[in-house]
């Protein structure tokens, strides 16, 4: 391992790719377990946009962008009217809006 001037051990490639590894393991698709109990529950009502990068997205009736997973739980099409009842994720792969990981879905 290679020490900086302050004798600190410096960042090395494997401890990229070892962080990336932890990330990636922490739930189905870079989500957090959603059986686990959180006091996070959220229902949203809202439209299902193309504004996600990374994951399918909704703009909800309160004007936030939120994107949901795991996405094999999303469905209908771009426009249409959605509740989502889920938890606020602690970390997810989205990079934008509010991340909703899913415990209920239904196209209105």
């Amino acid at each position: 391992m290679s020490r900086n001037p302050r004798g600190a051990a410096a960042p090395t490639a494997l401890g990229a790719v070892l962080a990336v590894l932890v990330l990636a393991s922490a739930g189905c698709d870079g989500w957090n377990d959603p059986s686990s109990p959180g006091p996070d529950v959220v229902r949203v009502v809202g439209t299902l946009t193309d504004e996600g990068v990374e994951c399918p997205a909704m703009r909800g009736d309160d004007g936030v962008l939120y994107t949901l997973g795991p996405v094999e739980l999303v469905r209908g099409e771009v426009g249409d009217r959605v509740r989502v009842t889920g938890r606020i994720a602690e970390g997810s792969i989205c990079q934008q809006g509010t991340s909703l990981i899913i415990q209920s879905f239904e196209v209105l």
